[in-house]
């Protein structure tokens, strides 16, 4: 695997440095050409909803083997939000004592759903980081027998933080609380194995770092609990033979996770196929030990570069990188007279590496930074 044919596969980059995938990722050209050729047809009347159907159930099988899932735990869902909606909608009003965990740092997607549950009675511990996130001890003190779910995000979308994800697990499992992982800034990212985090729900969209376009999202649900999840607003996907489901009177669900979809987004779906199979062609961990050095790569030329700037240790760090500055919109314009695109969080300077990025674009980034 070489860096250029890899850059060959994101021409919009070739006047561009691009360290905003936390946001959005660059579109790459397979996933283009998918839409292109979808918008094609369907503006000739020549459009083929089976096969973007056959392009979702593609792209189901590959976001699972990248998570170390099987497709049959895998729903296709539209965003974070609203598979952690649809989690939180299966759990029974409360009784006394239950409660669910959440960090107050978390991204609205994963922290407003289990907010609303205090409406049915239970009692939402929101736990205050202290340095970059919340520790695993701070988890464990805060779980007891009443808690019902621990909800975290695999790596924290302002800051990079990449918590102990196994350990809060077990935190969960000691206290027979379900584990639910917001993976978007993870899944693609930075290694991610739900077997072995012991996690019974994960959650992403693809329009960060598993190279799709916004509309396609996934929701992982352990194979032991998918009995006792409920879909709450089933159609003809969420069918045992969706093709022969489109009318009553009859309901017979599927006994996998994808009675959990929602109605497949066609072209997104037909992108997604496209983008994940660039993780195919060239590996998912070669991928991933790539963004792993390159973020490694950002963080020593930025402390290089930038005086007050203290990488997290490597344990709980990611591609994304959190780099405090006195005067964020200084920076920014830097930025864009150089043509590097990032983002603003926390009053910090958010970069965010991904495999398609290079060295000379970093060295470039951390001197525009590090400029007095």
């Amino acid at each position: 695997m070489e860096a250029g044919e890899i850059r060959q596969l994101f021409p919009g980059l070739k006047n561009t440095i691009y360290l905003n995938t936390a946001s959005m990722n660059v579109g790459c050209a397979p996933a283009r050409a998918a839409y292109e050729s979808a918008l094609e047809r369907w503006s000739t009347g020549r459009f083929d909803w089976t096969e973007a159907e056959r392009a979702g159930e593609d792209a189901r099988t590959m976001f699972a083997e990248i998570i170390g899932a099987t497709a049959g735990e895998i729903a296709i869902v539209p965003a974070v939000s609203a598979a952690a909606g649809l989690v939180a909608a299966n759990l029974p009003p409360a009784t006394s004592g239950e409660n669910v965990i959440v960090a107050e740092n978390e991204f609205a997607s994963n922290y407003f759903p289990w907010l609303l549950l205090r409406e049915r009675g239970y009692e939402v511990r929101t736990l205050q980081p202290q340095g970059a996130g919340v520790s695993v001890e701070a988890f464990g003190n805060a779980a007891d027998g009443g808690t019902r779910l621990i909800a975290v995000s695999a790596v924290q979308s302002a800051n990079g933080y990449r918590p102990d994800l196994a350990a809060i697990g077990r935190v969960a499992a000691s206290s027979g609380a379900l584990f639910f992982v917001d993976a978007c800034q993870a899944a693609g990212a930075v290694p991610v194995d739900v077997v072995r985090d012991g996690v019974d729900f994960l959650a992403t969209s693809s329009h960060k770092f598993l190279l799709g376009s916004r509309g396609m999202g996934y929701l992982y649900v352990r194979r032991e609990l998918l009995d006792a999840i409920h879909p709450v607003g089933p159609g003809w996907k969420a069918a045992r033979k969706p093709a022969e489901s489109f009318y009553g009177p009859a309901m017979d669900l599927s006994p996998t996770a994808s009675k959990l979809d929602t109605s497949l987004a066609w072209f997104p779906a037909m992108a997604d196929q496209a983008a994940l199979s660039i993780f195919r062609r060239f590996g998912t961990s070669a991928l991933l030990d790539r963004n792993a050095r390159l973020a490694r790569y950002l963080q020593d030329a930025l402390a290089a570069s930038v005086p007050n700037f203290l990488p997290l240790a490597e344990a709980e760090s990611s591609t994304i990188i959190s780099v405090p500055v006195s005067d964020a919109d200084a920076v920014l314009e830097r930025f864009r007279q150089a043509n590097v695109v990032a983002s603003v969080r926390a009053g910090r300077i958010r970069l965010s590496v991904h495999f398609y990025n290079v060295e000379d674009e970093l060295d470039r980034v951390a001197e525009l930074v590090g400029r007095p």
